[in-house]
């Protein structure tokens, strides 16, 4: 199917949404047209990415990366601990492997200032996806980091363990 068959779908999909009476976000339809609609468990991230300031992003970006949903939050001394380590790795890997915060943190604000300069995406933190992340990823404790492949599936729930022993393997062996 050629871009403009899929741009017209998208347009029939939009208008007829519309006509039902469902409301389209702007970032779904964007999503739809430009073919930003990741698979798997990343398909949460077609509207709710957010870049390192905050700023709404495309997940086209996150296409043929490895992700790791990072579950952390500020309260949290082992997160704390952790997230320069996964901060280090992350800038090094970039081209292959991009981190995702999902905050556990109780407040918006909280996790605002525990993701500055950490250079994570973050989900929305009011976002249902954020939600629907932690129970269809089974997160009960924090530090996690769940990566997934290109396709949305889990590579690894212990990408954590597999940062602090073997940083220089790990990416390849994911």
């Amino acid at each position: 199917m050629s871009h403009s068959e899929d741009g017209n779908e998208s347009k029939q999909l939009v208008g007829d949404s519309v006509q039902l009476g469902c409301v389209v976000s702007p970032q779904l339809v964007q999503a739809l047209e430009n073919d930003n609609i990741l698979p798997g468990l990343l398909a949460h991230l077609t509207t709710s990415l957010r870049d390192q300031f905050g700023n709404p992003m495309s997940s086209g970006e996150l296409k043929g990366k490895l992700v790791g949903f990072y579950f952390s939050a500020s309260w949290c001394g082992p997160c704390r601990a952790f997230s320069p380590v996964l901060s280090k790795f992350h800038e090094e890997n970039m081209d292959e492997f991009r981190v995702v915060l999902v905050s556990m943190d109780r407040t918006e604000q909280a996790m605002l200032e525990y993701a500055k300069g950490k250079g994570f995406l973050w989900v929305e933190y009011r976002s249902q996806h954020r939600d629907d992340l932690i129970k269809e990823l089974g997160v009960n404790s924090i530090p996690s980091l769940v990566v997934v492949d290109t396709e949305g599936k889990v590579v690894t729930s212990s990408g954590r363990f597999a940062i602090q022993s073997n940083p220089e393997g790990c990416v390849a062996d994911w």
